[in-house]
């Protein structure tokens, strides 16, 4: 029981976050659940689906604001690349991919932050599909998609209820193809985790829905900066778990 009550205060705590910024729960999460004794395996089961369901409620919630086009070419584009990452996952090693994306992640951290001379326009169809293909292929290898559409919505200076939007439509799709390529390869086990996942499930929404209505009130340039924040603190947490 006191390792139920902490798994679900991890998931709270990550499902917030992930609420104000759109995105990072599952690498907030993570952590803070292995260090509470939760296993790797329940984890990850956990995640995914707890992603999935906070995603679908804000994407509903917030679908005035979603460019749908954006959405369906991120997700689509995602799909593929996905099993692709699923692939390279059985030859090479998962110690040498993730210091790699921490490092990537970071870097587009730090470009997010630089100040851009231009004025934003609307990313094209081809780096959209571009980004959503990236996000697809570190999805199933890493479990770290978020950066690059992050990366490409902040970019286009985007308003925060569009970019949550988007970043919700988007994840649904790449969290059904990933949960779908765990189930065919045999990954995909709710062994034991019945009663984790619902109370993870239950916190993880009420808190989700607190987190949006902070995004509403928050000021654009303090949630920009809380999303650069996430986007270097999500690649120092992948290499340090790597590590």
């Amino acid at each position: 029981m006191t390792v139920l009550l902490a798994a679900a205060a991890c998931v709270g705590f990550a499902a917030l976050i992930a609420g104000a910024t759109g995105f990072g729960a599952a690498l907030v999460a993570t952590p803070l659940m292995l260090l509470v004794g939760v296993g790797v395996t329940e984890a990850v089961v956990i995640n995914l689906f707890v992603g999935l369901a906070t995603r679908v409620a804000a994407a509903y919630q917030l679908r005035a604001h979603m460019d749908v086009r954006r959405v369906l070419l991120l997700g689509g584009a995602a799909i593929p690349t996905a099993w692709l990452g699923a692939l390279t996952v059985s030859m090479m090693p998962e110690d040498v991919l993730k210091p790699a994306v921490g490092a990537l992640t970071i870097l587009c951290g730090i470009a997010m932050a630089l100040p851009s001379r231009r004025e934003p326009v609307a990313p094209s169809t081809g780096a959209t599909l571009a980004v959503g293909a990236l996000g697809g292929y570190l999805s199933t290898t890493t479990s770290v998609n978020g950066p690059p559409p992050v990366l490409l919505l902040s970019r286009a200076k985007v308003a925060p209820m569009t970019f949550i939007a988007d970043l919700a439509g988007y994840f649904v799709i790449a969290n059904l193809a990933s949960l779908a390529l765990l189930a065919h390869y045999g990954d995909l086990s709710l062994s034991g985790t019945g009663p984790m996942l619902g109370a993870c499930l239950a916190v993880a929404l009420v808190a989700n829905q607190v987190g949006i209505a902070i995004a509403q009130r928050l000021p654009v340039a303090l949630f920009r900066a809380g999303v650069v924040t996430m986007v270097v603190a999500s690649g120092a947490i992948t290499i340090a778990v790597a590590a």
